[in-house]
């Protein structure tokens, strides 16, 4: 006869999924108020203030998304609760999280009045998210598991949310240059994520002893609760930028090897 299953039994492949319905839920959170921002505005005599706002808030909840995505990779591991249902729920989560969210903010942002580009380029945006998770899902089933192959789709909505979650703390209003920014961001990060550039998994904190752990993520901590706009910006943006110089640098050294094989140096 089969043993009952305990409640902490139970509980243990559920609680990832919980965590991915809780960023799942704050992307949609994301997309509601990027949509109450087009509405209103347009329809309703609405102050600035009140505008910036929203535009906070809806960057935070995709920010917000990404620390918990973050959160039910790390319990599933830790648990040992890794299932093909967990695997794909949390795809299909980052799809409207870090694809349609981010895309949506940037479109009401700066990209409604650039006409049928700015259409475009959030389109392909969403579809290079699709298809980088899609690639993800099979390289995991694989065993393909020591790194990322593509920016990961988290880093790339923050690519996309944090100059708005910046500029709109600082109450700065979009303008041309920003528009034709996300003409050309939106296309390149889409890119990033379906490229064969490696990230890192981790940044290698598993090395740091217990102590060192703990100061560097009390700064961290101390630096997202104090100017998390900044914080987010330069951290997002110093990850995408360090692996692609990482992978450009080590594309000319290959290149070279390769070039010194086929050309050998003659022994006199």
């Amino acid at each position: 006869m089969k043993k009952k299953k305990s409640k902490r039994q139970k509980m243990v492949p559920v609680l990832p999924n919980l965590f991915t319905t809780a960023s799942l839920s704050f992307g949609l959170l994301s997309i509601i108020t990027s949509i109450q921002i087009a509405v209103f505005r347009e329809v309703q005599d609405v102050s600035s203030e009140w505008v910036y706002r929203k535009f906070w808030l809806s960057a935070a909840f995709i920010g917000i998304a990404g620390l918990l995505d973050l959160v039910d990779g790390k319990i599933a591991r830790i648990l040992k609760s890794q299932t093909r249902f967990g695997l794909s729920y949390d795809s299909l989560s980052d799809l409207v999280s870090f694809g349609l969210a981010p895309s949506i903010l940037v479109y009401v942002w700066s990209l409604m009045d650039s006409g049928k580009p700015g259409l475009m380029v959030v389109l392909f945006y969403v579809v290079c998210t699709a298809l980088r998770l899609a690639r993800f899902n099979v390289q995991f089933e694989a065993g393909n598991r020591s790194g990322f192959v593509g920016l990961p789709s988290p880093v790339a909505a923050g690519l996309m949310f944090s100059p708005i979650f910046l500029l709109s703390e600082f109450r700065i209003s979009p303008d041309e240059r920003m528009m034709w920014f996300y003409l050309i961001a939106a296309p390149f990060v889409g890119l990033l994520m379906v490229s064969d550039v490696p990230y890192w998994k981790s940044l290698g904190f598993r090395r740091m002893n217990t102590f060192n752990l703990l100061v560097v993520a009390a700064i961290i901590i101390a630096a997202l609760i104090t100017n998390p706009e900044i914080t987010v910006l330069l951290g997002v943006y110093l990850y995408c930028l360090a692996g692609l110089v990482f992978y450009i640098v080590r594309q000319f050294k290959e290149k070279s090897k390769a070039s010194e094989d086929m050309n050998p140096k003659e022994i006199p």
